[in-house]
């Protein structure tokens, strides 16, 4: 009688078991299995005819399933995570409840019911409310527009100093405050009178550069524009542009800043064939909601101080809504 080796007997059960496994394995999962295509080749995928559609299809059940698994696992971690990291620009929806449920915690986290606090703005106004209107009335420029910029720059503080340096009630950056002490021949830009002189000086600069943009739509881009710099807002201008979106409107070029950040190199290879003329730009973040913030305050501002001409305004509203 010939002796089978061990390690053949051995081998032979491991290739049973495995055949039955497999076995039970089709059986108890046959509803993931990918249909048999009538190509057995599978050269040419078959001709989709329009008899037998699903609402999700073989691919796109095996390309989300463990993503909206993992949406729905986590779903009051990423809502408790979002309110508290503020986490507003980096959301990916794989469904539209996705979307409803985002839009509502956005309500919540700006809370548009949030209390509003004028701080020194007072204090400011009576010290050196004459140099803010004059200077906001050569300019062309709504002072209070200026005291929102202020409150959120400064804080209302004449001697606050960033971390990068900026400097005063305007927190102009020194290279800056240098080129506008030569420009409006200022002896220094550090003295509160001279700081928001320079400050709102260069803010109106700026405002005129994107003239073109539209009333609203120019103040929003020079502050973006003074908070980062305008060569990463035309970037992100350029960018909307090579897209066919409105360049001219922030509420579509503020979505393109992000684009601008490290990550994106092969984006930034299609449209500029290298890196962006400015540099990538990692902390978009930061004028996303330096715009958003000082308009709410402006809004609040406007309230707090309201003018003549305001109330023209809103009946001229009123009208055109009738």
């Amino acid at each position: 009688m010939v002796k089978i080796p061990t390690i053949i007997i051995g081998l032979m059960v491991i290739v049973v078991l495995v055949t039955i496994v497999v076995k039970f394995t089709d059986l108890g999962s046959s509803s993931m299995v990918e249909p048999k295509s009538s190509n057995p080749d599978a050269v040419i995928p078959p001709v989709e005819t329009g008899q037998d559609k699903k609402t999700d299809n073989y691919l796109k059940q095996a390309s989300y399933s463990n993503a909206i698994n993992l949406e729905k696992a986590f779903l009051n971690w990423q809502d408790m995570f979002d309110i508290f990291a503020y986490n507003l620009n980096d959301s990916i929806f794989a469904t539209s409840d996705s979307v409803q449920r985002y839009e509502n915690l956005v309500k919540i986290i700006r809370n548009p019911n949030r209390n509003f606090s004028k701080g020194g703005s007072d204090k400011i106004l009576e010290e050196y409310g004459d140099i803010i209107l004059d200077e906001c009335k050569y300019y062309k420029i709504d002072w209070r527009l200026v005291l929102a910029m202020i409150k959120q720059e400064s804080a209302f503080t004449s001697d606050a100093v960033s971390h990068a340096g900026a400097y005063g009630f305007m927190q102009i950056m020194p290279r800056t405050g240098s080129m506008l002490e030569q420009t409006l021949n200022l002896e220094d830009h550090r003295s509160p009178e001279n700081n928001l002189k320079a400050g709102i000086y260069y803010y109106a600069m700026l405002v005129g550069r994107y003239d073109g943009a539209g009333d609203t739509n120019k103040y929003k881009f020079a502050l973006a524009s003074y908070n980062a710099g305008s060569g990463h807002i035309e970037d992100a201008m350029s960018m909307a542009y090579y897209f066919n979106e409105d360049y001219k409107d922030w509420d579509v070029v503020k979505e393109y800043m992000k684009l601008l950040a490290p990550g994106n190199d092969s984006l930034h290879q299609l449209v500029w064939g290298a890196r962006p003329p400015h540099g990538v730009f990692a902390n978009w973040k930061e004028p996303y909601n330096y715009v958003d913030n000082i308009f709410w305050y402006w809004t609040q501002f406007r309230k707090s101080y309201p003018l003549p001409e305001d109330s023209g305004r809103t009946e001229k509203k009123k009208k055109k809504n009738k």
